[in-house]
């Protein structure tokens, strides 16, 4: 029998001070071993703070299900003690359990203990502590220094967001979250910058909780798990917009982060349905717009009531880790996850709470949270990835989370990257799809319609006009052989209008003499009506390839840019703000996936693709080998060049 079963206790509380800010209570605890600081919306109260636990345990879930005896009744809403600490996404979990807490409720501070003969005396040498600190807080603040933030590859996360994307094509996955890590020096007081950083943001289950060798500092405003008595109920948050004005409305509207947020509620429903009473399980809220830490996100609520027999360890067992953090299907998600991110995501996306013998347990999710170890500061920051998603998009939400949590603590991220802006003269054109039918039959329509669906929501907020699908197909019905088609949506007043025009294809080129042009920025994530850069470039040189400042490959005038390896490994650039998302580039690589070919989403170097033979992609002349580079002839894969183009138009629908 273990410690903790050993024990034998009565519940009791004492008044000890009048309420008072539970940051400054948190300090005056610094020194205690094992401090835990939960304030906000934990136990439905004001804050929670224990320290020097009695046991702790190496299985933190089967830990739970162990709980002392209760000898007598416990006053309403009761915490007293319990389990508290966290359960890490991976690596080591953390949990203690204490037969004390410090709990600031309505009227004041109470001391709330479960207390056994063994150690009467220990809590009333507790009480006596807990009474003193409240009555003269420490008032000399220490002060702390953290950052500056840095460590995360944005190529790698735009990389990581393709292949998930990439899984969601396949069918293998619905949605995934996909996260990254940041991090720098830390030196000073972690429990100072905690509640400087409470006192600033002010999140539902901010905790703060030290263990063996790291301490954690979360912010998070999401609930993952609350039971009281039979009765349990989980809050997802899923889908996110930048805190600024038309923000709620912006993330209101949004059709993508809607979507994340019901298939993650259906996540959580069938989770919690694995053990709860059979037609218990109701979503109370549904897509609820709220304020959190510089965002506004999308939250929903969903309730059961546990079946019989079923504990706090089987609860966890069937819901960790937390839906909302990982996708649907949620084993699948797991490990899509496992192939895509760089590194560990340690206690971040896990879960942080506490289970009490006598008030229920409570957990969050893990996000928002700062990892404190070895003079170091780590934060993890992710977003989840739909079929719809943008990789840029994806990267600045992780950057618009971060932010608020570094001015919380006076620390400076160096990842930021300033969102490049689109021209009048690119908004007033609008944009364009240009489309290959052939015999009447139109390739990839739907992945047209969904690029220029998410451009005009993004430029203009608004949707692509209904109408468009049925006019292109109508534009490409009974027409022979090879036909261009343009679709353009461009601003007419306050409305979107769209026009679709047909002309002859030229033929495929059999090659292309390719030359580089460095690229001085701008906003080319979209495929633009206005061509006049891109024409003034063509009329200068034949097959211009647009290179960064630092020489790395983005795209050619017409496509996007493909190295070849010696084993046919196919190799392409992330797509970044100045570079289009092909729709055959996307082809190519789903191509790639289904016949088993090695591809790798990397920056390729202008030095590489000199090395290496090379080809384009577009939706007009689908695969295009490139012959030489700046005059300096490319190794030559012309016969897998023309293998891929056949396999792209029969994946088009076009047999031949």
């Amino acid at each position: 029998m273990s410690v903790v079963e050993e024990l034998a206790v009565r519940p009791v509380a004492q008044w000890l001070a009048p309420p008072s800010d539970p940051a400054a209570a948190l300090r005056a605890c610094v020194g205690s071993t094992s401090l835990v600081g939960l304030i906000g919306a934990w136990a439905g109260t004001g804050a929670v703070i224990t320290a020097d636990p009695i046991a702790v345990s190496t299985d933190p879930i089967s830990a739970i299900a162990t709980q002392p005896r209760l000898v007598s009744d416990a006053p309403a809403d009761f915490v007293g003690g319990g389990w508290f600490g966290w359960i890490a996404f991976d690596g080591p979990s953390h949990l203690a359990f204490h037969d004390h807490v410090l709990r600031l409720r309505a009227d004041g501070w109470y001391f709330e203990g479960l207390v056994s003969d063994q150690r009467d005396a220990i809590l009333q040498a507790r009480c006596e502590e807990y009474a003193a600190a409240l009555e003269q807080p420490r008032t000399a603040a220490i002060g702390w220094e953290a950052g500056p933030f840095g460590g995360a590859d944005p190529d790698h996360h735009l990389s990581a967001v393709e292949q998930a994307i990439e899984a969601i094509r396949a069918g293998d996955i619905y949605q995934a979250n996909v996260c990254t890590r940041l991090g720098g020096t830390f030196g000073g007081s972690s429990a100072e910058m905690f509640a400087a950083a409470v006192r600033e943001l002010a999140p539902a289950y901010a905790a703060y909780l030290e263990g063996p060798g790291k301490t954690v500092a979360s912010l998070s405003p999401e609930l993952f798990l609350e039971r009281r008595g039979r009765d349990v109920r989980s809050a997802p948050i899923k889908g996110t917009a930048p805190n600024v004005e038309g923000g709620a409305e912006q993330l209101r509207r949004s059709v993508k982060d809607a979507a994340e947020n019901v298939m993650i509620v259906d996540l959580v429903r069938n989770d919690l349905g694995s053990v709860a009473a059979t037609g218990s399980v109701t979503v109370p809220q549904l897509l609820s717009v709220q304020p959190h830490a510089g965002v506004w996100q999308l939250v929903s609520t969903v309730a059961a009531v546990l079946g019989e027999g079923v504990g706090d360890d089987a609860l966890l067992r069937a819901t960790f880790p937390p839906g909302s953090v990982t996708g649907a299907p949620k084993s699948s998600a797991l490990k899509v996850i496992a192939e895509v991110e760089s590194s560990p995501r340690g206690v971040y996306t896990g879960a942080i709470g506490f289970a009490s013998p006598v008030w229920g347990a409570q957990f969050s999710v893990a996000i928002r949270t700062f990892e404190i170890e070895d003079g170091r500061i780590e934060l993890g920051v992710g977003g989840g990835v739909t079929a719809d998603s943008v990789p840029m998009l994806e990267w600045r939400e992780c950057l618009d989370k971060a932010a608020p949590l570094m001015s919380a603590i006076d620390a400076r991220l160096d990842l930021s990257v300033l969102p490049e802006r689109a021209t009048p003269a690119q908004l007033a054109g609008g944009v364009l799809e240009t489309i290959l039918a052939v015999d009447g039959s139109v390739l990839r329509l739907s992945d047209h319609l969904a690029r220029l669906d998410r451009s005009c929501r993004e430029l203009y907020a608004q949707p692509a006009p209904e109408s468009l699908a049925a006019d292109i197909r109508e534009a490409a019905a009974g027409q022979p052989g090879r036909l261009v088609l343009r679709a353009i949506v461009a601003p007419a007043g306050r409305t979107l209008r769209a026009t679709v025009t047909r002309a002859s294809a030229a033929s495929v080129p059999d090659h292309s003499d390719a030359h580089t042009i460095v690229r001085p920025g701008g906003l080319w994530r979209h495929k633009w009506a206005d061509r006049s850069a891109l024409s003034a470039d063509e009329a200068s040189v034949s097959c211009p390839v647009y290179v960064d400042a630092d020489g790395f490959v983005l795209e050619t005038s017409r496509g996007n840019v493909f190295v070849i390896g010696g084993d046919g490994e196919l190799v392409t650039s992330p797509l970044r703000d100045d570079l289009l998302p092909g729709i055959t580039r996307r082809a190519l690589l789903d191509l790639a996936r289904d016949t088993g070919r090695a591809h790798v989403i990397r920056p390729v170097h202008r030095d590489e693709l000199r090395e290496r033979a090379a080809l384009w992609t577009s939706s007009l002349s689908l695969a295009v080998p490139i012959r030489s580079l700046d005059g300096t002839p490319l190794p030559r894969a012309d016969d897998l060049v023309l293998e891929l183009r056949e396999s792209l138009l029969r994946g088009g629908g076009v047999v031949r």
